[in-house]
């Protein structure tokens, strides 16, 4: 099957039910759970990056929102079911866990030359030129922009917004 028809019709098959149940979805009025809190957290930094990159142009003049809904619609299920089912909810909290092991250990394994591959095979940036040295001096950096590019900057940006000579972060 051609790949972009495939990529086409993957989206298709998420896209269209996304908009149904955003709609319909609701956040639960309050987190109660350590587990829901920090699914909220994660998905509120999420969503503040996406519109950072948005606000970036990266997805033209007007993006289409359909990343913005899978975010806000998987939020929302997931903190339902958290809030609701101790079983859903120790299976999330397993995914923290389980999520916080692995990045150290892929960190941990991590080599200069391995990042710098990772980084070029994915991101297309080619970062060659850099020492060995330079790399693991800041090498949680580096492994940040082979797994995720740019995004994790953007996460962790601080924006001021101006209202009427208020300024409000």
């Amino acid at each position: 099957m051609n790949r972009e028809f495939k990529l086409w019709f993957l989206k298709l098959l998420v896209n269209v039910p996304m908009r149904v149940f955003d709609r319909f979805l609701k956040f639960p009025v309050e987190a109660e759970f350590p587990q829901s809190r920090m699914l909220l957290n994660v998905y509120g930094k999420m969503m503040k990056t996406y519109q950072l990159d948005c606000v970036q142009g990266v997805f033209g003049a007007v993006p289409d929102r359909n990343f913005e809904r899978l975010l806000r619609v998987s939020a929302k299920v997931l903190t339902s079911l958290s809030e609701s089912d101790r079983y859903y909810r120790a299976w999330l909290g397993l995914a923290f866990v389980l999520a916080r092991e692995e990045y150290l250990a892929e960190l941990a394994k991590s080599e200069p030359a391995d990042l710098v591959f990772e980084i070029r095979r994915q991101w297309l940036s080619d970062l060659s030129f850099l020492t060995e040295k330079q790399i693991n001096s800041d090498l949680t950096g580096f492994y940040e922009y082979a797994i995720c590019n740019y995004l994790s900057n953007l996460a962790r940006r601080q924006v001021t917004y101006t209202n009427g000579g208020k300024n409000k972060k």
